[in-house]
């Protein structure tokens, strides 16, 4: 098994390079084909960086999406339109999503109808999307300190409801010696994600990288969520919406099980586990 999985794009780019970071995030997925994970935000970033790591749109044969917010697909319509993929995602993406931080809420949804993206096959249930990878499906909510705020809401008619974000999918590459779990913006919960995932493959999960909302996370959930990788012996690279002050508390207890990830990290998984590229560096 050889599967690399690059950072395309991610709020925090690699130093010194010609990569542009954007509030997104976007993961190319290599084995015998190529998937890409989410789009970010906008095409002019997506594409700039495939062209720095000398990929091409045209490539891609299966498009994932893990959730229907703006920074994961943004240019999801040029990406489909480039590359005649497949798209793969939970049929709630194309709820009309917000973030109600002020009177007014904010529209952070995905911007493009359900008609204008006829190619993608829907599901709720964890699919096997390429050999060894599947999608988690509707992830199983178990840990009560994982609930999704109340700022994110879901407009149906003219009234506002708490979105929990159901939609909230993982990828989990499975290989000889345990799993690997790839996230979008973990919004189900990285303790719930991790559990659901290790139902999916039936074995255990080493290597966690993606966005993991601790953003906004008090000291009690980071606390418990090391506890938790702890335990497991699970190394974490954390990107995106995972935020400075959670990284630095993750970095402090974990020491080399965590990384901050930024766009053009680069992961190689091979049979005996998982090595950084030789152009990657742990932050």
């Amino acid at each position: 098994m050889n599967v690399k999985i690059k950072c395309v794009v991610d709020n925090n780019v690699k130093l010194s390079s010609k990569f542009w970071g954007e509030h997104g995030l976007s993961f190319l997925i290599e084995n015998k084909e190529k998937i890409l994970f989410d789009t970010g935000q906008t095409f002019e970033v997506l594409n700039h960086n495939m062209n720095v790591i000398g990929e091409d749109l045209k490539d891609i044969s299966k498009i994932f999406i893990s959730h229907g917010h703006y920074d994961h697909t943004g240019p999801l319509l040029k990406a489909w339109e480039l590359s005649n993929a497949k798209i793969y995602a939970h049929p709630s993406i194309f709820d009309e999503k917000y973030k109600k931080t002020t009177a007014n809420p904010k529209n952070i949804g995905i911007p493009y109808t359900k008609e204008q993206l006829p190619e993608i096959s829907f599901s709720k249930d964890s699919i096997e999307l390429s050999p060894n990878i599947f999608t988690t499906g509707e992830i199983e909510r178990t840990f009560d300190f994982e609930k999704v705020s109340n700022i994110f809401q879901k407009k149906i008619g003219n009234t506002f409801i708490h979105d929990e974000i159901k939609d909230d999918q993982s990828l989990i590459i499975k290989t000889p010696v345990g799993g690997v779990v790839i996230l979008g913006c973990n919004h189900a919960g990285l303790l719930n994600t991790i559990e659901h995932s290790k139902d999916v493959i039936g074995d255990d999960i080493f290597l966690v990288l993606g966005g993991t909302h601790l953003v906004s996370a008090d000291d009690n959930k980071i606390a418990k969520t090391i506890e938790y990788l702890k335990k497991y012996g699970i190394t974490l690279f954390g990107f995106h919406c995972t935020g400075d002050y959670a990284s630095s508390k993750l970095r402090s207890a974990l020491d080399k099980m965590y990384c901050r990830g930024y766009t053009g990290f680069e992961v190689i998984l091979e049979f005996g586990g998982f090595q950084l590229s030789k152009d990657t560096t742990c932050q």
